[in-house]
């Protein structure tokens, strides 16, 4: 048991690394050749870490966020036009992990008894 959650946490916070990586770097650069070259260089962790089951809605979103972004050397895209869509997928994100915390506790009353 101890093992799988050692697995767990280890995948999600290389995974959340990668989103961390990616965001700093296309906040300063903006070709899609040195995009492409940071994002090889940065996936090359999570190909080693073994792929784990993950349950939440944020660590699926992350985990596609991920799988979205490795592949973006195939795309068509421009590289100001691949940063775009990083920032606003980073910021969803980033939205939906802070989720539980947008609701005030006093407003939390009302809505449990609709």
């Amino acid at each position: 048991m101890k093992k799988e959650k050692l697995i767990r946490s280890r995948y999600i916070r290389e995974l959340e690394r990668f989103v961390n990586r990616i965001v700093d770097f296309v906040q300063k650069s903006r070709t899609k050749e040195e995009i492409d070259a940071h994002i090889a260089k940065i996936f090359t962790p999570l190909e080693s870490i073994e792929k784990i089951y993950l349950s939440s809605e944020y660590t699926k979103e992350l985990e596609r966020f991920v799988e979205r972004n490795a592949n973006l050397h195939l795309s068509d895209k421009s590289g100001e036009e691949i940063c775009e869509d990083i920032l606003k997928e980073a910021n969803q994100l980033r939205k939906l992990k802070r989720k539980k915390s947008f609701r005030k506790e006093k407003h939390k009353k009302r809505y449990l008894e609709d």
